[in-house]
C-alpha cells in the first residue's frame, strides 16, 4: 500500500475526528454503505510505533476491501485473486478514524473504510466479473421453535431463536435483515403460535413495527425418533401485509448431535444463503452482457426532469444513457444496461421509480403515480 497516501488520509481523518467527532460517530462516513466497511479493529505491534501503524493500517484496509468484495461478488473464489492483483489502496476513497492509540511499538485503532464505487465498478468490468450491489428491502426475520413444551418465539435460552438473533446482528451482505425489538410489549403481541401459523394480521403488524417490506418466518419443530431428537425446519417468506410469497425451504428432519447442535447453525446459514443468492441473482451487473433499451421519462417541469436524471445516475445497472428527444412533457432516453430488466426494476424501486409499459412504450415513472 502507498503508506504516504495513507498517512495523509490518517492526518485528515484525525482532524475530522477532532472537529466533527460528535456528528461522524452517529452515521457512516461512506455515502454508499455497500462500498463501506465500518469498525475494523487494529491491534498491531512492531519495532516502532510508526511501523506498527503502517502495518496495522495496511492489514485493516486489506481486510475491509476483502469484506466489501465478498459482499458484492457473485463468485467467492474470485475475491482472493482480485485482492492480490488489484492493489486495493487505489480503490480507497477515504478512512475515518473512530479511535486510535499510538503506544510504544504498538498501534491500536478502530477504522472505517470507504471505497470509491466508480473505480471498483470499472475494475470489476475490466476483470469480466459479475456482481450485485443493490441492498434488499427490509426483511423481518421471525424465528419460531416448536417443542414438547409449546411454541416459542422469545425464549432467550433457545439456541434456534438466539442463533437467528445473533445471525441478523452479524449479517454483512446485500440482505437487509431485521428483528423485532425484544421487549415485553412485543412478547405479548407476537405469540409463537400466531407467527408459526402465519396469521396475516399478526405478520402485518410485525412488519409495521419493524418497518419491513417482507417477513421471513423460520420455524424449527422438534420431535423424537426412537428416542433421538430430530428437528424439521421450514422457512416461509411473506409480504408486509402477511400474504405468502414463497416457501423458501422445507427440509427433512435433522438428527441433533448435541444440546447445542451445529446442524442448526448450518441450516440457518443455508436459508440466509439461499435468499441472498436469489436476491443477488436478480440484481446482477455484468459488463460482458450489455444491452440497450429506449425509455421515455415523463416530467412535468424542469426540476422533475433534473430529479429523474439524478435518480438514474444512482442506478448502477445503468452504464450510460443518451437523450434522444426532449420536449415539455419529458424526454426519450437510450439506456445502456449491464444487467437484466429485473435488476433495473429493483434498482429503480430503490429510487422510488418504476418501469412500466404503456401502448408498447417503456416509461420510467414515479411508483407513486406522479410525474
Amino acid at each position: 500500500m502507498n503508506f504516504l497516501l495513507f498517512k495523509r488520509i490518517l492526518k485528515w481523518g484525525t482532524i475530522c475526528a477532532l472537529f466533527l467527532s460528535s456528528s461522524m460517530a452517529a452515521s457512516s462516513p461512506c455515502t454508499d454503505p455497500v462500498f463501506g466497511v465500518a469498525a475494523v479493529e487494529v491491534d498491531q505491534t512492531a519495532d516502532t510505533a510508526s511501523k506498527a501503524r503502517d502495518i496495522g493500517a495496511n492489514r485493516a484496509a486489506e481486510t475491509a476491501f476483502t469484506t466489501m468484495l465478498r459482499r458484492i461478488l457473485v463468485d467467492p473464489a474470485a475475491v482472493p485473486a482480485f485482492v492480490e492483483a488489484g492493489k486495493f489502496d487505489q480503490y480507497l476513497d477515504f478512512v475515518h478514524i473512530v479511535e486510535e492509540k499510538n503506544l510504544d511499538k504498538r498501534y491500536i485503532a478502530t477504522l472505517d473504510f470507504c471505497f470509491d464505487a466508480a473505480r471498483v465498478r470499472e475494475a470489476l468490468m475490466t476483470a469480466g466479473l459479475q456482481w450485485a450491489e443493490l441492498q434488499s428491502p427490509n426483511i423481518l426475520v421471525l424465528p419460531v421453535w416448536r417443542g414438547p413444551d409449546g411454541v416459542r418465539a422469545w425464549h432467550k435460552e433457545n439456541k434456534w431463536i438466539t442463533g437467528w438473533w445473533d445471525a441478523v446482528a452479524a449479517h454483512d451482505g446485500l440482505l437487509t435483515l431485521r428483528i423485532l425489538p425484544r421487549n415485553l410489549i412485543n412478547e405479548r403481541r407476537f405469540k409463537g403460535e400466531d407467527l408459526a401459523a402465519g396469521l396475516p394480521q399478526t405478520l402485518a403488524l410485525a412488519a409495521t413495527v419493524a418497518a419491513a417490506e417482507q417477513i421471513l418466518v423460520v420455524q424449527a419443530a422438534m420431535d423424537f425418533n426412537l428416542g433421538v431428537p430430530e428437528v424439521g425446519v421450514s422457512s416461509r417468506l411473506y409480504d408486509k401485509y402477511g400474504a405468502l410469497i414463497t416457501e423458501v425451504d422445507k427440509m427433512e428432519p435433522i438428527r441433533l448431535s448435541s444440546p447445542e447442535p451445529p446442524e442448526l447453525a448450518a441450516v440457518r446459514d443455508q436459508i440466509i444463503g439461499r435468499i441472498g443468492h436469489s436476491w443477488q441473482t436478480a440484481n446482477l451487473i455484468d459488463g460482458q452482457s450489455l444491452g440497450e433499451m429506449m425509455v421515455r421519462v415523463p416530467a412535468s417541469s424542469l426540476q422533475s426532469w433534473t430529479d429523474r436524471l439524478n435518480a438514474l445516475d444512482k442506478v448502477a445497472v445503468i452504464m450510460s444513457y443518451d437523450i434522444v428527444a426532449l420536449d415539455t412533457t419529458g424526454g426519450l432516453l437510450r439506456i445502456r444496461l449491464a444487467g437484466s430488466r429485473q435488476a433495473l426494476q429493483n434498482a429503480l424501486a430503490a429510487q422510488k421509480l418504476q418501469l412500466v409499459e404503456e401502448e408498447g412504450q417503456l416509461l420510467i415513472t414515479s411508483n407513486f403515480g406522479q410525474s
